[in-house]
């Protein structure tokens, strides 16, 4: 995906904020608080969707970054979730909206083990057989231009798990565009805090990663050797893995907005979870 792969709202109002403070602020002459001033963020939206045999599906994610903060919010059939990385309260927190609940963690903790080039929406999946084929000229999306990057990614060893596949991955990436400046500064703040907690020995960390406005990944799978002997046994059915799926990944709207404070908070409203595996 353009920004690390894989599963992916609105504010709270400062008019709820000024409501919950009004009372004490009152008994103490009658003044109410000034409000918190908006702060630039890069808005993105992106519509991914999903073709293979038997599957179509079509999911709306939005991107909210400060310099210091990201939000993520990803509204589905399967629930209204909402995702808060906070570099100042250095936590991330997973938001369901429909049950006003959140759970959060470290984010030193996230950061321990979590890719860093996943975590910057790179491609990981190093191959010696791979071939990336650089684009020269460049297109347009959502109003921004930007160049072609191909991956073509050999599948790694022995067909022997569940399910493999070769990929083909187009990356539509751009280097410049509004918001690029906070984009990179976000991605900076991160790379500071992996350093922190990455062991002496670790590799140096990448730069800064361009923001993929589209992605194109084409999967042609094959059915490993656990699935044969399932299938045999007829604990499996194999006809459920497509031969090929097609994901895309397209932004189609980008800018710079104000933002209040309290889109990168977890409302006051919201019951504390358990973090799964606790």
């Amino acid at each position: 995906m353009p920004f690390l792969s894989p599963r992916r709202l609105v504010s709270l109002s400062l008019t709820l904020l000024l409501v919950g403070l009004l009372g004490p602020v009152v008994s103490f002459g009658g003044r109410l608080p000034e409000a918190r001033a908006s702060e630039p963020a890069l808005v993105f939206t992106v519509v991914a969707s999903k073709e293979g045999e038997g599957d179509h599906s079509v999911h709306r994610i939005t991107y909210t970054i400060s310099a210091h903060a990201m939000r993520i919010d990803s509204p589905g059939p399967e629930g209204n979730r909402s995702y808060i990385w906070n570099l100042s309260t250095r936590t991330v927190a997973a938001l369901d909206n429909d049950k006003k609940t959140y759970h959060a963690d470290s984010l030193d903790k996230i950061m321990g083990f979590v890719d860093f080039s996943q975590l910057l929406g790179q491609y990981a999946g190093n191959n010696p057989k791979d071939r990336v084929i650089q684009g020269t000229t460049p297109r347009t999306v959502a109003g921004v231009a930007c160049t072609d990057r191909t991956i073509l990614h050999r599948f790694k060893g022995r067909v022997v798990g569940m399910v493999n596949g070769d990929q083909k991955i187009v990356l539509c990436q751009a280097t410049t565009f509004p918001g690029s400046d906070l984009y990179g500064s976000f991605q900076q703040a991160l790379a500071r805090l992996a350093a922190k907690n990455a062991p002496k020995t670790a590799s140096p960390l990448p730069g800064i990663s361009p923001l993929s406005l589209e992605t194109v990944r084409t999967t042609d799978y094959s059915k490993g050797f656990l699935v044969k002997i399932l299938s045999a046994l007829h604990l499996y059915d194999s006809s459920r893995i497509p031969a090929r799926t097609r994901e895309r990944e397209v932004v189609t709207s980008l800018a710079v907005e104000p933002v209040p404070p309290s889109a990168f908070e977890i409302p006051a409203s919201y019951r504390k979870e358990a973090s799964p595996g606790k």
